[in-house]
């Protein structure tokens, strides 16, 4: 019998997964998802849950990119109208990512992306002067 989250796949679907996660190299490291693991409370995590985490975070890495990118593009296809207004070329189609598109997409996805904080000057002892 199939675990939850499996119904649906039949035993060989599943063995196949198994097998491919053993011989696949996913793009974020085994040591950089094994230390997350770790840090979330799994001592001795196995290679294929490893690999499963890193290809579902890479996948989620990939949409929220993605969506980034279309934010941006939306985003430039509204400023076309303003460049001609400054006597820009409007046919520049350079897409440039910024942090609000990044949040707009993080947004979708019930993220919330804050700018840190910045302090102008040296450290204060808190007296005012």
């Amino acid at each position: 019998m199939l675990p939850p989250g499996l119904q649906g796949l039949t035993e060989m679907e599943v063995e196949k997964l198994l097998i491919d996660l053993d011989e696949s190299t996913p793009t974020i490291p085994d040591a950089l998802t094994n230390h997350y693991l770790k840090i979330g409370g799994i001592r001795e995590p196995d290679i294929r849950a490893t690999r499963l985490v890193s290809l579902a975070a890479q996948r989620f890495i990939s949409q929220v990119s993605a969506d980034a990118r279309a934010c941006a593009q939306q985003r430039l296809e509204m400023q076309a109208k303003d460049k001609r207004e400054r006597g820009l070329d409007p046919r520049d189609r350079r897409v440039v990512l910024t942090i609000d598109d990044l949040h707009a997409a993080l947004n979708d996805y019930g993220l919330d992306l804050r700018k840190p904080e910045y302090f102008a000057g040296g450290v204060t002892d808190g007296s005012r002067d």
